[in-house]
C-alpha cells in the first residue's frame, strides 16, 4: 500500500524552514528566493513520490517472469542415470492404451499420459515420454524394476509439426519426429536425424534413406540394435491413377500377390537397409459416422480413416506396423521379425535370408517375442483360436530347411 502525501502540511513546514523564526520582515528578493525554493522543494517532493511506486510496479512484473530452468552437466545426468541403473533387470516391454505393461505389471507416470516408449528387453532399461496437462511432453529415463523414480531428461514442446526438444543439460534439438531409445532420443528431420545418449557431450549425426522419414513408432530398441525404423513418404501426385494404383498394390500385397516396401529398418551405424513386406494402410482403421440400425448390421452414411493403434472395439489393431513389426539383437547376430496376412516371418540380417516361422491361409491374427532369462527368444503367434510357439528362435533358424528365401530388396 502506497503512504498518502499531504502536500499542504509539507509546504507548511518548508515555508516555517524557510522563513525561520525571526520577525523581521523580508526583503522582496528574499520573498521571491523563498517561493522559488518552495516550489522546487515540491516538485522534489512530487518526483520522490513517483518513483517510490514505479519500481512497486515494476517488481510486480518481474514477479511474473519465470526463472530460468536449471541446467546441469552431462556428467551430472549420467551420474543420476547410474543410481537409477543400481537395481532392477531384464523386462518384457508391452505398451497399452493408459501405460506400459512391464513384466505382467501396469507402468503409469503421475506427471501426464504414456505417449512412447524406447526399451532394451535384454537389459530393462528405458526412455519414455508422456504428455503433460499443458500440451508439453516430457522425456524421462528409467530400467524396470529400479528402486530409484526416473530421472527427467528433456522438454519437448509441438508447434504444428515440427517439434523442440531441450535438454536438462542445455542441449537444443528441432526436427519433425522424436523416438526415445533405451539410453536417450533421436530427433529426426526430412532426409536426416540426430541421435543423444544420456551422459555423452557429442550427438551423432544420421543419414535417412531419400522417400523414407523415421517412423512414429518403434518396437525394436534403437539403441541395442543399431536398427530404426523408416516408413515411406507419402506419394505427392493429382493424378488420380496414383491412388488407384496405391490401393491395387495394397489390395495384391494383403492377398499375398506382391511386395512392398512401406518400412525397412536402417542401421544407423553403417546405413544397411532390411526391405519388410509390411503395407502402410494397415496402420488406419475406419471409423463410421451417421449410422441408422438395420437390424443384424448399421448403414452408414459417411466412413473416414485414421491411424490408430487400436480398433474402436478397444482391441489391438493388429495390422498396424507397431505389432506387426519387431527386430531384437542376439548373440547369433540382429533378428528382425515381420507378420503378413498369413504369415510370420524372421529375417536373419547378417545372412541375408528370411525363414518362415507360422504360416496360415486363414490368417495369422498377432504375434509376440518372449525374450527369456538365459538369453534365448520365443515367437508366440495367435492363429485364429489357437496358439503356437517356437520356444527357440535361434535353434529354428540354424536348423530350419523349409521356406527359406533371400532377404527382399529394396523396389523389388
Amino acid at each position: 500500500m502506497y503512504k498518502k502525501v499531504l502536500y499542504p502540511s509539507l509546504l507548511a513546514i518548508s515555508v516555517s524552514v524557510l522563513s525561520g523564526c525571526g520577525t523581521t520582515p523580508a526583503t522582496p528578493e528574499e520573498l521571491a528566493m523563498q517561493k522559488e525554493m518552495q516550489q522546487a522543494f515540491i516538485n522534489k517532493l512530487k518526483g520522490s513520490t513517483l518513483t517510490s511506486v514505479i519500481p512497486q510496479a515494476q517488481q510486480h512484473q518481474q514477479q511474473k517472469v519465470e526463472k530460468p530452468e536449471v541446467v546441469i552437466s552431462e556428467s551430472e545426468l549420467l551420474t543420476q542415470k547410474e543410481i537409477v541403473d543400481q537395481t532392477g533387470g531384464p523386462a518384457t516391454f508391452m505398451r497399452e492404451k493408459d501405460g506400459i505393461l512391464i513384466n505382467g505389471s501396469m507402468f503409469h507416470d503421475y506427471e501426464g499420459e504414456v505417449a512412447n516408449l524406447g526399451a532394451d528387453r535384454l537389459t530393462g532399461q528405458f526412455t519414455y515420454a508422456i504428455e503433460n496437462f499443458d500440451g508439453t511432453f516430457t522425456l524421462k529415463y528409467s530400467k524396470a524394476g529400479s528402486s530409484e523414480g526416473a530421472v527427467k531428461l528433456a522438454t519437448v514442446t509441438k508447434d504444428n509439426d515440427s517439434f523442440k526438444v531441450k535438454t536438462v543439460t542445455g542441449k537444443s534439438f528441432t526436427g519433425t519426429s522424436v523416438t526415445p531409445t533405451s539410453d536417450g532420443f533421436i530427433v529426426g528431420r526430412a532426409g536426416s536425424a540426430f541421435r543423444y545418449v544420456i551422459g555423452s557431450n557429442n550427438v551423432k549425426s544420421i543419414s535417412i534413406l531419400d522417400g523414407y522419414h523415421i517412423a512414429k513408432h518403434q518396437n525394436g530398441d534403437v539403441a541395442s540394435t543399431n536398427f530404426i525404423l523408416l516408413e515411406k513418404d507419402k506419394t505427392k501426385s493429382n493424378n488420380p491413377l496414383t491412388g488407384l494404383f496405391e490401393s491395387t498394390k495394397s489390395l495384391g500385397n494383403t492377398l499375398g500377390f506382391n511386395k512392398v516396401d512401406d518400412y525397412i529398418l536402417l542401421n544407423i551405424n553403417d546405413s544397411t537397409i532390411v526391405p519388410l513386406d509390411v503395407s502402410i494402410s494397415g496402420k488406419k482403421v475406419a471409423e463410421h459416422s451417421n449410422c441408422r440400425s438395420k437390424g443384424l448390421y448399421n448403414e452408414c452414411d459417411n466412413v473416414s480413416f485414421k491411424e490408430s493403434l487400436y480398433r474402436k472395439d478397444g482391441f489391438k489393431n493388429n495390422s498396424h506396423y507397431y505389432w506387426a513389426i519387431d527386430w531384437i539383437n542376439t548373440p547369433s547376430g540382429p533378428l528382425a521379425f515381420y507378420k503378413t496376412s498369413t504369415k510370420v516371418k524372421v529375417v536373419d540380417i547378417n545372412k541375408k535370408q528370411v525363414h518362415t516361422v507360422f504360416s496360415r491361409t486363414l490368417g495369422v491374427n498377432e504375434f509376440i517375442l518372449i525374450e527369456k532369462r538365459d538369453g534365448t527368444v520365443a515367437v508366440k503367434a495367435q492363429l485364429g483360436f489357437s496358439h503356437d510357439q517356437v520356444d527357440n528362435i535361434e535353434g529354428f533358424i540354424s536348423t530350419n530347411k523349409e521356406e527359406i528365401e533371400p532377404m527382399q530388396q529394396l523396389g523389388s
